[in-house]
C-alpha cells in the first residue's frame, strides 16, 4: 500500500486553510516488505496566526497512526516541543481538526484536547487498515 494517509493529509490541509503553512508541512510513510511501519503527518501552522495567539515561535501539529493528533509549541531554535493532545479521536475528521486548531489559535489551549469526531472508514478506508495494523481498533478511535 503506497502512502495510505496522503488523501487524509490533503483534506486536513484544505480544512485548515490559511491556518496552515503547506510549504512547511508533510506526510511520510514507510513500510518494510509490505509491513506498515510508519505513517505520520506534520503540519506547520501559519507563523503570523500563531504569533497573534501568543506563540511567537510557532505551532506545529503531529499525527501518526498510533498516537493520533498532537500539538506542539515552537522553540527559539526552530524546533517543536511540549507535545500535547489536540483531539481524542485517533483519525479525526478534518473539520474536527480545524475546530481544535481554531481553539488553539484563539488562545484557549486549556480547552484541549477536544473530543473530535472520528473520520468515516468509508472516507479513509486505508487509514482504518493502517490503524488496525498498528494494533489499534474501533474502540481506540478508528471507527466507521
Amino acid at each position: 500500500m503506497a502512502d495510505p494517509h496522503t488523501p487524509y493529509f490533503e483534506d486536513v490541509l484544505t480544512a485548515l486553510g490559511a491556518n496552515a503553512d503547506p510549504a512547511e508541512s508533510f506526510a511520510q510513510y514507510c513500510n518494510d516488505d509490505g509491513e506498515q511501519m510508519l505513517a505520520e503527518i506534520f503540519i506547520q501552522l501559519d507563523d503570523n496566526r500563531a504569533d497573534a495567539a501568543g506563540y511567537p515561535h510557532g505551532l506545529g501539529l503531529f499525527w501518526n497512526q498510533v498516537t493520533g493528533w498532537l500539538w506542539m509549541r515552537g522553540t527559539s531554535d526552530g524546533r517543536h516541543s511540549n507535545e500535547q493532545p489536540l483531539l481524542l479521536a485517533l483519525v479525526a475528521t478534518p473539520a474536527s481538526i480545524a475546530a481544535a486548531v481554531h481553539t488553539l489559535l484563539i488562545g484557549r489551549d486549556t480547552g484541549l484536547p477536544l473530543r473530535g469526531e472520528d473520520a468515516s472508514s468509508s472516507t479513509y478506508p486505508a487509514l482504518e487498515e493502517l490503524t488496525r495494523n498498528a494494533g489499534t481498533g474501533p474502540d481506540e478511535g478508528a471507527t466507521g
